[in-house]
């Protein structure tokens, strides 16, 4: 096999849509190769001027660019656009720090010139090296590579978008919006992760304390099972434009599932609507007020999806209907084992969360009505008769703006209904077959990936032939339902014994740093750090990264990162700028030794405190939880 057909295979596995492109690509109609008998010193030329990628001897602009690089030395993700003639990347691969080179091109000709001269099938199969064709590359492909390597997103501080050379200054415009989607990209990820831990140790003792109810509840395979051979779903959200929408709305429900997000129900109830499926998955006590403000007979019939970690308040509020619990796909969650519970809500709202299940019901076409994701021009947040009012949440100071339903413009929005829309437009991006998603909310933001039609038009394509039939779910036996209840106490149980060794030994590691840099900071004090013990400092380094190895183990990971992630993770982000920088002596070497160890002081005191946390409210729970008692 050659050199092409190596780098093609790697690439068939790795990104098949350049494979694609590139087996049709008819070699010399832009581009023409200048061979030396060096076969590192080739140039590449464009025909249509003669413009050179290499005004001078490529081999010595490749070496001078290797040292002008030097200071990256230890920066294990970089990305760059225009792929020159390869030799450079190839050179930087052998920089063992690094992990990996992301590379955008814009012509699929230089792609397949390179990829015919040099061998990158291995870095390509182990995702060392990235390569991506600029006119494929949009905001899903590069959100993509901050999900499939979340080690990534930790040098979100140092990232930067490097040109390769002068020859790809022409290309500003697309090198801007690649720019843009990086930007967006490492907004959301940094976003999305939080800055309260709170909030995940709220989730994780409700999670605790739902788990019996959950496991005497129909499974999510069974609601899903039930969901199959339909043809349109219909997501309600509770954007401004939903009032307009509730006549058509109630003369198509009897042939179309509703899938009804929990602050869409009072709405629906009032407007004489019955949906399916009612969706909520926040932690907060207030969503509680969607259901005890409803009339109780508005929930015979209905399926209530819910994650595991709703208040217990709103649990408590649903009388009638069928409770349907699920899971978020936390670590924490997952650890348990019950999977045939399944994991949605990934994508923060509950709308999303309809969308996930409407995938895994494999329906043919989704249409989304009051999924504004922004503000009305009248200002309004919400429809009228939301039960906080339509005017809930009121624009902010700083204003954030994103593209409006059918283009032309902008509409004002905020921070979480971009992330929201974000969530759908990559969920709607990976979905695994093919669907029709349409958009008919006819206001708000426009989704990208979705068609965008009234909702008038849209429920024209509904089989109106026979009404839907009933979703009928099915609850465990008993005699399953304590069997897992009895799992999941001895599961708790072990976190707490294994949480409170390894919280021991964080502790211990925090002491011993924490007078380290107490006697440090007194031999400073007295001008004598040429006293300073650097065998000491080298064990203490040692013993501060083999606390951080503790996030490799699967245990430790599914136990806490989730409750934890949100403070560690923006303490890393600031720890990275010191891993990245270059030291050319051995004092700068010990400076920033240093500088690390007195960075992660605050760092073990809040990983020992989160670990805390989270041991204490899984044993605050089981002693409140009525039903664990008796396994005790």
């Amino acid at each position: 096999m050659d050199i092409y057909q190596k780098n093609l295979s790697a690439l068939k596995q790795k990104d098949p849509l350049l494979a694609l492109a590139l087996m049709q690509v008819k070699p010399n109609e832009k581009f023409e190769v200048f061979m030396d008998s060096d076969p590192a010193n080739f140039n590449i030329i464009r025909k249509l001027d003669s413009t050179p990628l290499f005004p001078y001897k490529p081999l010595e602009e490749t070496l001078q660019k290797i040292t002008d690089f030097i200071p990256y030395s230890y920066y294990p993700y970089l990305y760059f656009y225009g792929l020159g003639n390869g030799v450079f990347y190839k050179m930087l691969l052998g920089n063992k720090q690094i992990s990996r080179i992301v590379v955008i091109e814009p012509e699929i000709e230089i792609l397949f010139i390179v990829l015919n001269l040099l061998d990158f099938a291995q870095d390509i199969l182990n995702d060392r090296i990235i390569i991506l064709y600029a006119p494929y590359c949009n905001y899903v492909m590069v959100n993509s590579l901050f999900m499939m390597d979340k080690k990534s997103r930790l040098y979100a501080k140092v990232y930067d978008l490097f040109i390769f050379n002068f020859f790809y200054e022409s290309y500003q415009a697309n090198i801007a919006e690649i720019s843009q989607h990086f930007v967006r990209a490492i907004e959301h990820n940094v976003i999305s992760v939080g800055n309260d831990t709170k909030d995940a140790i709220i989730g994780i003792k409700q999670h605790i304390y739902n788990l019996p109810d959950m496991l005497k509840s129909p499974t999510l395979i069974n609601l899903i099972e039930n969901l199959k051979n339909r043809d349109t779903a219909i997501i309600v959200s509770t954007g401004p434009s939903l009032s307009k929408q509730l006549p058509l709305l109630k003369q198509i429900a009897p042939y179309a599932t509703l899938f009804c997000i929990d602050a869409s129900f009072p709405i629906l109830y009032q407007a004489g609507i019955k949906p399916d499926i009612v969706l909520s998955l926040e932690r907060v006590e207030a969503t509680a007020k969607f259901y005890t403000d409803t009339p109780k007979q508005a929930q015979e019939g209905v399926v209530f999806a819910l994650t595991s970690i709703v208040h217990p308040k709103l649990k408590e509020a649903i009388t009638k209907g069928v409770k349907q619990f699920s899971m978020r796909p936390f670590g924490y969650t997952n650890m348990f084992g019950f999977h045939e519970y399944g994991y949605v809500g990934i994508g923060m709202s509950a709308a999303n969360m309809a969308y996930e299940m409407v995938v895994h019901g494999r329906f043919k076409r989704c249409i989304i009505i009051g999924q504004d994701l922004a503000f009305g021009e009248d200002g309004s947040s919400h429809a009228k008769g939301a039960i906080y009012g339509s005017n809930e949440i009121k624009p902010k100071e700083q204003k954030v703006f994103v593209e409006k339903y059918g283009g032309g413009g902008e509409v004002e929005t905020t921070l979480v209904w971009k992330l929201f829309l974000q969530f759908f437009e990559t969920d709607i991006a990976n979905t695994p077959y093919k669907i029709e998603v349409i958009n008919a909310t006819e206001g708000g933001a426009r989704i990208h990936g979705s068609v965008e039609m009234p909702f008038a038009k849209a429920i024209e394509l509904i089989d109106k032939s026979k009404e839907k039939t009933p979703i009928v779910l099915k609850k465990p036996e008993e005699k399953i339902s304590i069997r897992n209840i009895n799992k999941a106490y001895e599961k708790c149980k072990k976190i707490i014994t294994y949480g409170s060794k390894k919280k021991a030994r964080v502790e211990k590691t925090f002491l011993k740093l924490a007078k380290l840099t107490e006697e440090l900071e007194v031999l400073n004090e007295k001008g004598q750090l040429q006293k300073l013990d650097f065998k000491r400092i080298e064990k203490m380094v040692d013993e501060v990264d083999r606390i951080k190895k503790f996030f490799e183990e699967k245990e430790f990971s599914d136990y806490f990162v989730d409750a934890i992630q949100s403070y560690i993770f923006h303490q890393e982000l600031d720890i990275a700028k010191i891993l990245v920088r270059y030291v050319s002596n051995e004092e700068e070497r010990k400076a920033k030794q240093l500088e690390w160890l007195y960075a992660h002081k605050y760092w073990l005191f809040s990983l020992a405190g989160g670990m805390d946390c989270v041991i204490n409210v899984i044993r605050d729970t089981l002693d409140e939880q009525i039903e664990f008692t008796h396994f005790k």
